[in-house]
């Protein structure tokens, strides 16, 4: 009986020292899994071609970071891009300068430290100053302030995005397939791994936005499997506007999600906004 315990003690301390590799396993590529950044290789990086203007400006810490402007004559507001972990300005371009057009917009998009032709590598704090020197730019370049601005956060740039709202609150918010946190998004992913207690990237945008009263719309997928919609809804409940409203995209899913489809919703949104 007692080499039995023995014997089991031992299998039971084994497994434990292979689940805590597995763990620091996992915790080496954080980085990696929140921030799959593709760089200047991947896109067409060719702002001519989409009439857009290169823009470069240098992060609260001096790191450079590389930006496309899209604008328009008469245009009626000033947008800035958060775009998603996955992209970078040269992927997302054709849909900005679709956007400008259909929202008759001056929108600036943004790569994150790291990300196409910026410098750096990301981490959260990091990326949110990228997020805050993006605003500042466009505000100084149009002489206004960011509660004159509006952001558009997909994914990711939604949890960069709320991050602002205190230190540079904007006009709205039009959020994407976005999170109560990163977080909750992982431990969602990967249930038996201690997320909630390690992982240094939490983008814990519930807390963020409940101190933010500006117009806020949500756009989600019913069948994203990547960020499930009920993680957007927590982050729309939280949020204490007054005007907000809340779009369910019927079938569609984390990737497939066309934004200029639901232009005509944007702007009759922020139309609405006195």
């Amino acid at each position: 009986m007692g080499g039995k315990t023995a014997k089991l003690v031992r299998w039971l301390i084994l497994g434990l020292i292979g689940f805590a590799c597995v763990v620091v396993l996992m915790l080496s590529f954080e980085t990696s899994l929140v921030y799959p950044a593709p760089r200047s290789g991947v896109g067409d990086f060719d702002h001519h071609r989409l009439g857009a203007e290169e823009v470069w400006f240098d992060s609260e810490d001096g790191t450079r970071l590389h930006a496309w402007l899209f604008t328009r004559e008469n245009s009626q507001r000033q947008i800035v891009f958060f775009h998603g972990n996955g992209e970078n300005v040269a992927l997302v371009g054709p849909e900005v300068k679709l956007l400008s057009q259909l929202l008759n917009a001056d929108i600036l998009v943004f790569d994150y430290r790291g990300y196409g032709k910026s410098e750096g590598t990301p981490f959260e704090k990091g990326v949110v100053a990228d997020g805050a020197a993006a605003v500042r730019w466009l505000c100084q370049r149009f002489e206004i302030s960011s509660n004159q601005v509006v952001y558009l956060g997909r994914s990711l740039g939604g949890g960069v995005a709320v991050q602002l709202c205190t230190e540079l609150p904007p006009k709205a918010f039009v959020l994407v397939s976005n999170f109560s946190s990163m977080v909750d998004v992982a431990a969602g992913a990967f249930p038996w791994l201690p997320v909630r207690w390690l992982m240094r990237n939490r983008y814990d945008s519930v807390p963020a936005i409940a101190n933010c009263g500006a117009p806020l719309l949500q756009i989600h997928g019913t069948r994203d499997r990547i960020i499930p919609i009920g993680l957007g809804e927590r982050l729309f409940a939280a949020s204490p506007a007054q005007q907000k409203d809340f779009i369910r995209a019927e079938g569609l899913g984390h990737n497939n999600l066309p934004l200029e489809e639901y232009a005509s919703e944007i702007r009759r949104f922020l139309g609405e906004i006195k």
